[in-house]
């Protein structure tokens, strides 16, 4: 099936944190995945409803689901947002998408079809999972930096609103300095919503700060963690976790999580 679609013209192949995707550029985006079925079937429901929330930028649409097909035969047919990426980012285009989320209300029909907070990388246990799977593969300085983030997240208030997860560049579409869709809602969960602020830092934490100045210092934390839950969340999927904790290095070597500049 998807090599079938491989041979679409045009077509091209793209691979996900869970899906291997076959992309026909602005028509559709077809997502297969390569474990969990119940997974995919409850986010594919999830993006469902969270494409009817009428939040005020463009959410993929389900155009086809066959979850029901055998795994390596299952898919789901999304609708392919068309924008660009872009390399700075204006307070007012931020806010309106951190404003959109906060104002979503979740609800317990949506809450049970969205992820457990950090679940790609160990959940509620993600701090346990990180110390037996990625300190083995750190030296000894390293290890207590990571432990010193870890109590940093620890001691975080916990905070329910609706965050999408992963609110990276990569997933953000613009025109014309306005955020005009977001994509991969799969980590979409009933969380805090300083993670989605800390994922706008890669356009400057000056920003963050003014646009979220309450969630700044959570933001940080959150931000502080990104490096090792991306790797543990490598190591649970049999993945290289080496760009994650080259990324944790990087911050290691000048004693900052995270650098803010």
């Amino acid at each position: 099936m998807l090599d079938d679609l491989l041979r679409t013209p045009g077509a091209q192949l793209a691979r996900g944190t869970f899906n291997d995707a076959v992309v026909l550029p602005g028509r559709w985006v077809a997502r297969f995945p390569r474990t969990d079925l119940a997974d995919a079937r409850r986010r594919t429901r999830a993006l469902d409803r969270i494409g009817r929330l009428g939040l005020p930028f463009a959410v993929p649409e389900v155009l086809d689901d066959r979850l029901d097909l055998p795994l390596g035969e299952a898919h789901v047919v999304l609708s392919y947002l068309s924008g660009e990426q872009a390399e700075t980012a204006s307070d007012e285009a931020v806010r309106e998408v951190l404003d959109a989320l906060a104002a979503v209300e979740v609800d317990d029909g949506l809450g049970a079809l969205l992820d457990e907070p950090l679940r790609h990388a160990g959940g509620a246990g993600a701090a346990e999972t990180i110390t037996e799977l990625v300190f083995p593969l750190l030296t000894a300085d390293e290890r207590e930096q990571a432990s010193q983030v870890l109590a940093r997240f620890a001691a975080l208030p916990v905070v329910r609103g609706f965050a999408h997860g992963d609110l990276a560049p990569v997933n953000l579409r613009w025109h014309h300095g306005k955020i005009t869709g977001v994509l991969d809602w799969d980590f979409a969960c009933a969380g805090d919503p300083a993670l989605d602020a800390a994922a706008f830092a890669s356009y400057g934490w000056p920003l963050v700060e003014r646009v979220r100045p309450e969630q700044y210092g959570r933001a940080l934390t959150h931000a502080a963690m990104f490096p090792l839950t991306g790797a543990v969340s490598a190591v649970l999927r049999d993945g290289d976790p080496a760009r994650y904790l080259a990324w944790f290095r990087r911050r290691c070597a000048v004693r900052e999580h995270p650098p803010l500049s």
